[in-house]
């Protein structure tokens, strides 16, 4: 009879642990898991910037998705990185971008790569120090620190990564729950109203950018949205 009862304690503790979440909420775990399927089938888009701590996923068009390794090692855990020649050419004046959520970074060589000028939005999330081992325990860490920057949507079946904090203009990485459902595997979207006041005129913008203009509701139960940008870039399937 004790041997019974121990292999039936054994049993519930096993399927406690396997049951146990990871995050912290089923919700963002399930958007690690999809995420990292997505980097796993795309294993040429990752990279590693050592001397920043950050993991990477290089998009089409030269889009970047970062994550950092320890949120302690300064303040940009999550950062958005966008080319910004298609912007400047329509008449951004970067000059102008202080207070707005954008950064901007000029041309340079790093690590003997050449980078053209970019766009960055950094995100801070804690200075929690941490030591994650490999780009998907880095992401695990973050999310268990604050699970609720994920939402799932379930009519577009896809998680919402919110790089915003609250009355700021919202940042959005978005990304599918599984690779094929449609051709938005990784989106991006991006306020438009600060790059609008700093000169961008949306009618000349090119990269694969296009207009959505603020609504109460999109139809979709997703609520009220600002003038955004979005890019849609479809990896893998």
């Amino acid at each position: 009879m004790m041997k019974k009862s121990v292999l039936v304690l054994t049993a519930v503790l096993l399927l406690a642990g396997c049951n146990r979440v990871q995050t912290g909420s089923k919700e963002s775990d399930d958007a690690l898991a999809a995420f990292n399927a997505i980097v796993k089938a795309n294993p040429d888009r990752k990279g590693y910037h050592d001397a920043l701590k950050h993991w990477g996923l290089s998009l089409p068009g030269g889009s970047k998705f970062e994550w950092t390794k320890d949120t302690g090692s300064g303040p940009i855990d999550f950062a958005m990185v966008i080319p910004a020649e298609p912007f400047i050419k329509a008449g951004l004046d970067v000059k102008r971008l202080e207070g707005t959520g954008y950064v901007f970074q000029a041309a340079k060589v790093e690590g003997g790569e050449s980078l053209p000028d970019l766009l960055l939005h950094p995100f801070d999330v804690s200075s929690k120090k941490e030591n994650a081992q490999g780009s998907e325990d880095a992401l695990r860490r973050i999310l268990k620190q604050k699970n609720d920057l994920v939402e799932y949507h379930g009519d577009l079946q896809h998680f919402r990564l919110y790089l915003y904090q609250k009355d700021e203009v919202p940042f959005e990485v978005q990304w599918t729950e599984k690779l094929g459902l449609t051709d938005a595997d990784i989106t991006f979207v991006i306020p438009a109203d600060p790059l609008i006041a700093a000169g961008l005129d949306i009618a000349k913008l090119e990269g694969g950018w296009f207009f959505q203009r603020a609504a109460d509701d999109m139809g979709m139960g997703m609520g009220s949205n600002p003038n955004q940008l979005v890019n849609i870039y479809s990896l893998v399937n």
